[in-house]
């Protein structure tokens, strides 16, 4: 008789995976009909759901409120981890509220590039002023050789960040902790950040979906968008085995 496969555990990505990218970071929302989904998810997949983000987790607590509270959370490209309620997280650094008046007197808000200031994070994002790339890209990579960070590109941003975990040391982490341990992971997600999540998903004999084409071609399969997330999200909660990517 062939061995049950090990239970799924299901790690997401936020913006862009579970809800459309906005044209600025402030332009998302939190549906009812994605509580409830999480919810559920994570009653079905006994306690197996975890989101996995860019955003710090005071930005995802703001957006979420107390429905993600039950949920193990990894913020901060993996920086900050919440799981069983306790909160795990180096200390804060002062450098990026320091170089907040920097950035801005740099790009003004009539650029059209919008600064986005995390807990472990200084993102600056051009989607309203692509023809700013190029300089937004020079300005980071500047200050992260002057200070020792990292640049983080993504959709339509850099984004400076402290040294050390990403988004997939977050999956490797989440998955050495209960109720994790021994279960096959699911990642889902859509910008470059994803990639390594996906490498550690796999490699950890679980498997990748890319929303969109960015990442397609690190992913086992591809879906649309996050609406089609969503659904593919009900399909595992419904049983389907056309659902389980192997």
């Amino acid at each position: 008789m062939t061995p049950a496969p090990p239970p799924l555990a299901l790690l997401l990505d936020f913006d862009g995976t579970l809800a459309p990218i906005g044209p600025t970071p402030d332009d998302i929302a939190v549906t009812d009909d994605l509580r409830e989904l999480i919810a559920e998810a994570a009653e079905r997949l006994d306690g197996r759901v975890a989101l996995v983000s860019g955003r710090s987790l005071d930005q995802l607590d703001a957006l979420w409120g107390r429905s993600l509270w039950p949920v193990t959370v990894a913020a901060s490209h993996g920086q900050e981890l919440r799981h069983d309620g306790i909160r795990r997280a180096p200390p804060l650094a002062d450098i990026f509220p320091r170089l907040i008046r920097e950035v801005q007197a740099r790009f003004p808000s009539s650029d059209g590039v919008v600064v986005e200031l995390k807990s472990f994070g200084l993102g600056l994002h051009y989607r309203l002023a692509p023809g700013r790339r190029d300089a937004v890209r020079a300005w980071t990579e500047e200050r992260a050789a002057e200070h020792g960070l990292v640049v983080q590109p993504g959709d339509m941003v850099f984004e400076l960040r402290l040294p050390g975990a990403d988004k997939g040391d977050a999956v490797r982490t989440i998955m050495r902790l209960a109720p994790f341990s021994g279960s096959r992971p699911l990642y889902i997600g859509d910008d470059l950040t994803d990639i390594p999540a996906i490498e550690a998903a796999r490699a950890l004999g679980g498997s990748g979906i890319a929303v969109g084409g960015r990442i397609a071609g690190h992913a086992d399969a591809v879906l649309a968008s996050p609406e089609a997330v969503l659904e593919h999200v009900r399909t595992v909660l419904q049983g389907s085995r056309r659902a389980f990517i192997t």
